[in-house]
């Protein structure tokens, strides 16, 4: 029926806006991984400042990185010119001080007066000299990606933390619904009734969900499509007209454009990257290590975490976390052996490829997700603040199952039975949240499956 096109619509554009926060994230990553192998090699050699300055400099060439500072832990320090700039006081240098070093977003770098990316890596070089190798990213880089997005001429694409201070605007900024603002969120509750919509889209924020809300005002009523751009701490807004979004369900949109820009910019993040390991070589066998260690540790058929490397990362946690909230989910595929046994081996591997790529994107990169058994999944939701967050993402993962389909040629509506324990509340080890969580799994099977049950609905 209509509401069953119009949902998939939907999800066929949350998919697209997650394919354009993947292609910032990848532009992202190649800075970061850039820069982070400088630093590696700062701390694996004896390095003069002519040498640190010759590799940032080939780093900013091919990474959208527009300048470096070599600080002391002091807050001193000569940017990549060798004029001598003092960060102590910069409310960025502050939380790099903190441990927050990833994605720092900056109304004014403090070196040109311009809003940038922060990016921060500790070094401690063979001299015993602790210090912070800190390099900009330069948001325009990010806008130029946003500019070949198209999803109607009317749309526009935000770079948002979750907060709603947003970093980059790009597409129809003439939109009444459109403000560069340090919180955007609080804008859209001004500009109608929109606080419902709001407050849901803070809610997926926090946890790292894609999603989308309608907001309206006495202009306009337009959709917000929003996904994560990977671990960044970053959102991808996509504020488009509902009009498009109702005239979407009647036509097939074409993929071609979007194939081809992904394959330009993983093209231009490799060839950066080349650049940058051709300069610094020593560190390729630190990194052919890593990789080793990832795949050890990967079903080859989902790419989530395998059994081992699923319990061994949850009981990682739950040591360093004791008194944090946390939420376990166990998983069974409903009737996978007739999935198996009435289309085909194929197909049931299919349908568990499928679900681990969508399964994944569902929750935030900090949380854990392995394939733990032929057709079981665990999950586990890191630092839940409260209880009404826990109610709130197993209303999430049931309402993931009553939409999720598998299948190339042949659309297969799979469903699942899940059982859901809470840490500490339910147990305070993994292998008492595991029983947990699978007797209450047993408990939606006895109910008829394709459900969620909490432990302790039913002994």
């Amino acid at each position: 029926g209509k509401q069953r096109e119009w949902k998939e619509v939907e999800n066929r554009m949350i998919a697209t806006v997650q394919s354009y926060a993947a292609n910032m994230e990848r532009a992202l990553y190649g800075a970061w991984s850039s820069a982070g192998t400088v630093a590696a090699y700062i701390e694996e050699a004896t390095v003069d400042r002519t040498n640190k300055q010759a590799a940032m400099e080939a780093v900013c060439k091919v990474s959208g990185i527009y300048d470096a500072a070599f600080i002391s832990s002091d807050g001193t320090g000569s940017r990549l010119s060798g004029a001598e700039v003092e960060l102590s006081e910069t409310g960025y240098f502050k939380q790099i001080c903190k441990g927050e070093r990833d994605y720092i977003y900056t109304q004014d770098d403090r070196l040109n007066g311009k809003p940038a990316i922060v990016l921060a890596f500790a070094v401690t070089e063979p001299s015993g000299v602790e210090s912070y190798l800190i390099a900009y990213y330069d948001i325009s880089e990010l806008e130029s990606v946003l500019q070949k997005a198209n999803m109607g001429v009317n749309t526009f694409y935000m770079l948002s933390n979750t907060s709603g201070n947003i970093a980059a605007v790009t597409g129809n900024t003439e939109s009444s619904l459109c403000e560069k603002s340090s919180d955007y969120f609080s804008f859209l509750r001004k500009a109608g009734d929109n606080k419902a919509a709001v407050d849901r889209i803070y809610s997926h924020m926090q946890t790292g969900g894609a999603s989308i809300s309608y907001i309206s005002n006495e202009e306009e009523s337009c959709g917000i499509i929003f996904a994560p751009v990977g671990r960044s701490g970053f959102y991808l807004l996509a504020v488009a007209e509902e009009s498009y979004i109702d005239n979407a369900g009647k036509k097939e949109w074409s993929q071609t454009g979007s194939m081809l820009w992904q394959l330009v910019a993983a093209m231009l993040v490799f060839a950066g990257t080349v650049v940058v390991v051709n300069i610094i070589s020593r560190i390729r066998e630190n990194e052919k290590s890593r990789q080793l260690e990832d795949k050890a540790d990967k079903d080859p058929l989902t790419d989530l975490y395998n059994k081992a490397a699923t319990e061994r990362s949850i009981r990682e946690y739950l040591a360093e976390h004791p008194d944090e909230l946390g939420l376990m989910f166990v998983l069974d595929i409903d009737n996978f052996k007739k999935i198996n046994d009435t289309m085909g081996h194929a197909f049931g591997d299919e349908v568990l490829h499928t679900l681990g790529i969508q399964i994944k994107a569902e929750f935030r990169a900090t949380d854990i997700v392995g394939r733990t058994g032929g057709d079981e999944f665990t999950v586990f939701l890191r630092n839940m603040k409260e209880e009404a967050i826990i109610r709130e993402e197993a209303k999430r993962i049931e309402q993931f199952f009553h939409n999720f389909q598998a299948g190339e040629y042949v659309k297969y509506s799979a469903t699942a039975s899940i059982g859901a324990a809470i840490y500490p509340k339910d147990a305070t080890d993994f292998e008492g949240l595991y029983k947990a969580a699978d007797h209450a799994l047993y408990v939606a099977k006895k109910r008829g499956k394709n459900q969620l049950a909490f432990y302790g609905d039913e002994k």
